[in-house]
C-alpha cells in the first residue's frame, strides 16, 4: 500500500485530556493548561509499520491566541524515545509531515514544510523504527487550555500533497492582521512620520555618556592597558578590560541588522501580493526570503534605507546604555559603528563523515587539515582593536543530547572513523592482548579489530568496565574537538580573545573537556536570572569568566503569535524581566556580559527555520517597544555600581508564563 491510515479508535485520552472522534478521518483534543496527550496502542499497528513507511502526516487546525506547539513523540522497546515539536499558526490549516528516517536523531532541526513553523527533535539519541512501543500527539503547557482538531492522520511511502486556501495572514506592513495590541502601527504614513521624526531627533543628540571610554568601558575603574581587549580577576570579580584598560561589563545586542527576512517558499498562501523583485523595494528581498523591515525603511528613507537605519540604530543602542554589538551583527553597520563587537566564525572543522549530528571524525588528519583553514579567518582581523574577540561556533548539535556516548554512537556505525581506529589502540594500550579487554569488559571478542565495523557491540555487554572506557574515550574525543581548532585561532590571531562555542547548556562535566583553550567560556541563557551555582563551577573549573551569549523574553500582547523560550504577559513584564536578568548577572563575580537575542522581532510567518518569536527590542515597523528599552536603560545605568557592590540588583521578577518556543 502506498499509505496506511493509522487507526483513530485505537487513540485513548492520557490525564486531564477529552478525545472526540467526529468522523472516520479525525479526532478533536481538548487539553488542560497543563497540556495533554492521545496516545495510539501498541498493538494496534501491523509489526513493522514504522520501518516500513517513509512519512507520517496529519492536518492539525486551532482556533487558539497563539501559536500551537504539537509533539509527534515516539519510545521504542528499549526505552529509548523521540519527540518533534512542530509550531502551527492559529486558526490557519496545517499539514505537519514527519520523514520518518528522522526517529535516527541525527538532525536536530528538521527541514520545513509548507505552512509549518519550526520542526524541532528532542529526545534520546535515536529510536529503533523496527520496534516502535508508542506514539502519541501531544500538546505543551499554555496560559489557557487548548482545543485542536487532527485529521489525515496517515502513513506514506512520500511526502504527501500541501492543498492550500489563500488566506492572506499578514498586513503590508508584515504585522499580523487578525491582532489589535498597544503600539501596532495603524497605516505606512504613520510608519513613515514615526520614523523620520526620530532620526532627525537622533542627529540632535548624540547618545554620548562622558563616564564611557572610546571603546565603551566604565572610567570608574582601569587597569593595565594592552591595546587589545582582555580579560583579568580584580581579587574579587571577573572583568573584560578593553584597549585603553577600563573595565567592561559586556552588555550586547545579538543579531544587529536592519530586519530578518520572512521565508516565503511554502508560506504564498498566508502572504499579501509583494513588490517586484527588480523595483522600488528591490533590496527587500533578501536570500532567505522578503523583509518587512527593509520595505518598511525603504518606505521612511527611500535610497538612503541603510544609511539612515544604521545611524538611528546607532543612536538608539547608545541611549539604551548597550555597549557592545553581538552576534550574528551586519558586517556593515559594524564598520559604521564605533561600538566595540563580537566576531561569529564560520565554517567550523567538518569531516566527511561524522560521528553524531555535527561531530566530526576528530582524529582524521581532514579535522586538523579543517581547523588550521578555520582559523585563517582571524588573520584579517587580528589587528583590529574594536574586536573583543570571535566566538569558534553556536551551539552545537551534538551536544543537546544530555549524557551523550559518542564512543557507543561511534561503534554503531559501519563507518571505519579514524576515531575508531584510534579508540581500537587506545584499548591496546588500556588492556594488552583481546583477552584482557575481554576480561574487564565481560565481552566475546575475537579480535580487537571486531570494533571497526558496526554492529558488534552486542557481543560486548553493558558492562562497568565498557561504560568506563566509553566514559574516557568520550571525553578524549570532546578534548580534541575543542583544543585543536583553539590552538590553530591563537596562532592566527594571538591579540583577541577565543570566546569559546556558546553551549546551549552544560550536561555535564564532559562537555568542559579541553575548554581551558578559551579566555571566555560563553554558554546561552534562557532562565530568568543566571545559575550561579553553575556559572561558579564552570569557573573554578576552567579557571576562566564566562559570558551569556543570548536570553530572550517574550509577552503575550504584541503582535506576534510566539512568545519565545521565556515569556510574560506585557511588554512591562518583558521590561522587569530584562531588568532583573543583567542586574543579578552584574553582580556574579565570575560574570562578565550578557548578550540579549535579539534587535528585532521575528517575522509573524517565520524566519528562514520557522521561528517566529516577539522577542525583538523593535516590531516589524521598526519602533521600540518602550516600556522593553525603558528598562534597559535603568539596568544598564546601574550595572556598574551594582557590579562593585555599591547598589543592590533588582529583584522583581515578574511571572512567567507558558512558553511557546519550539
Amino acid at each position: 500500500m502506498e499509505t496506511f491510515e493509522l487507526p483513530l479508535g485505537r487513540f485513548h485520552c492520557g490525564d486531564g485530556t477529552r478525545l472526540q472522534l467526529p468522523g472516520d478521518h479525525g479526532f478533536r483534543m481538548e487539553t488542560p493548561p497543563e497540556g495533554g496527550s492521545v496516545r495510539l496502542d501498541a498493538e494496534a499497528l501491523p509489526a513493522g509499520v514504522w520501518a516500513e513507511y517513509g512519512y507520517l502526516s496529519a492536518d492539525v487546525y486551532h482556533e487558539s491566541h497563539d501559536v500551537l506547539v504539537v509533539l509527534f513523540s515516539f519510545a521504542d522497546r528499549d526505552g529509548r524515545s523521540i519527540t518533534v515539536h512542530y509550531g502551527v499558526l492559529p486558526r490557519a490549516k496545517t499539514r505537519i509531515c514527519l520523514p520518518l528516517r528522522a526517529l535516527n536523531g541525527e538532525k536536530l532541526f528538521l527541514d520545513r514544510f509548507p505552512g509549518v513553523l519550526q520542526s524541532v527533535l528532542r529526545g534520546d539519541a535515536f529510536v529503533d523504527r523496527g520496534d516502535i512501543a508508542r506514539f502519541s500527539v501531544e500538546t505543551i503547557p499554555s496560559v489557557a487550555p487548548r482545543s485542536l482538531n487532527v485529521s489525515e492522520l496517515v502513513l506514506s511511502r512520500s511526502v504527501p500533497s500541501f492543498p492550500y486556501d489563500k488566506t492572506p495572514y499578514i498586513d503590508e506592513l508584515g504585522q499580523w492582521a487578525d491582532k489589535e495590541w498597544e503600539g501596532k502601527t495603524g497605516s505606512p504614513e504613520e510608519l513613515v512620520l514615526s520614523l523620520t521624526e526620530e532620526w532627525r531627533r537622533s542627529r540632535e543628540d548624540g547618545a554620548v555618556r562622558a563616564e564611557y571610554g572610546r571603546y565603551g568601558g566604565w572610567k570608574g575603574l582601569r587597569f593595565a592597558s594592552t591595546g587589545y581587549f582582555r580579560t583579568e580577576h580584580d581579587g574579587l570579580r571577573w572583568w573584560f578590560v578593553d584597549p585603553e584598560g577600563c573595565a567592561l561589563f559586556s552588555a550586547g545586542m545579538d543579531c544587529v541588522h536592519p530586519a530578518e527576512a520572512m521565508r516565503t517558499g511554502g508560506m504564498e498562501h498566508l502572504i499579501p501580493p509583494l513588490p517586484d523583485k527588480g523595483g522600488e523595494y528591490g533590496d527587500a528581498w533578501l536570500a532567505r526570503g522578503y523583509s518587512f523591515g527593509i520595505a518598511n525603511l525603504i518606505r521612511a528613507f527611500g535610497d538612503e534605507w541603510h544609511g539612515k537605519w544604521a545611524e538611528l540604530t546607532e543612536y538608539r543602542m547608545k541611549s539604551w546604555g548597550m555597549n557592545t554589538i553581538g552576534n550574528w551583527s551586519s558586517p556593515a553597520f559594524i564598520r559604521h559603528s564605533d561600538l566595540p563587537y563580537v566576531y561569529p566564525m564560520e565554517g567550523f572543522p567538518a569531516t566527511e563523515q561524522t560521528i553524531f549530528r555535527d561531530f566530526p571524525d576528530v582524529f582524521s588528519p581532514a579535522y586538523e587539515r579543517g581547523a588550521a583553514e578555520f582559523a585563517e579567518q582571524l588573520r584579517a582581523l587580528r589587528d583590529d582593536r574594536r574586536l573583543i574577540g570571535y566566538f569558534m561556533r553556536n551551539e552545537p548539535h551534538w551536544a543537546f543530547v544530555d549524557g551523550l556516548d559518542l564512543t557507543e554512537q561511534m561503534l554503531r556505525s559501519p563507518v571505519r572513523f579514524a576515531s575508531k581506529a584510534r579508540f581500537v589502540e587506545w584499548l591496546k594500550e588500556r588492556h594488552g592482548d583481546v583477552a584482557g579487554l575481554n576480561a574487564a569488559w565481560g565481552s566475546a571478542l575475537e579480535r580487537y579489530e571486531d570494533l571497526l565495523d558496526g554492529g558488534r557491540l552486542e557481543k560486548c555487554p553493558d558492562s562497568p568496565g565498557r561504560k568506563a572506557d566509553f566514559a574516557a574515550f568520550n571525553r578524549l574525543m570532546i578534548r580534541r574537538y575543542v583544543e585543536v581548532p583553539a590552538t590553530h585561532c591563537k596562532q592566527a590571531d594571538p591579540n583577541h580573545l577565543n570566546l569559546g562555542m556558546r553551549y546551549a547548556w552544560v550536561g555535564s562535566d564532559d562537555v568542559l573537556e579541553g575548554c581551558e583553550h578559551f579566555d571566555v567560556f560563553s554558554i546561552n541563557c534562557y532562565q530568568f536570572e543566571p545559575s550561579r551555582e553553575l556559572i561558579r563551577h564552570v569557573a573554578e573549573r576552567l579557571n576562566k569568566p564566562l559570558m551569556i551569549g543570548e536570553f530572550h523574553f517574550g509577552a503575550a500582547d504584541a503582535g506576534l503569535p510566539a512568545y519565545g523560550i521565556r515569556a510574560v504577559a506585557t511588554q512591562a513584564d518583558r521590561g522587569a524581566a530584562y531588568r532583573h536578568f543583567v542586574e543579578q548577572a552584574a553582580s556574579i563575580p565570575e560574570l562578565i556580559g550578557v548578550h540579549y537575542f535579539q534587535l528585532n522581532d521575528q517575522p509573524v510567518l517565520g524566519r528562514f527555520d520557522g521561528e517566529n518569536y516577539q522577542i525583538g527590542a523593535v516590531d516589524a515597523c521598526q519602533q521600540p517597544y518602550r516600556p522593553f528599552v525603558e528598562a534597559m536603560k535603568l539596568a544598564h545605568g546601574r550595572m556598574y555600581e551594582i557590579r562593585i557592590g555599591k547598589l543592590e540588583p533588582y529583584r522583581d521578577c515578574p511571572a512567567e508564563i507558558p512558553k511557546t518556543g519550539f
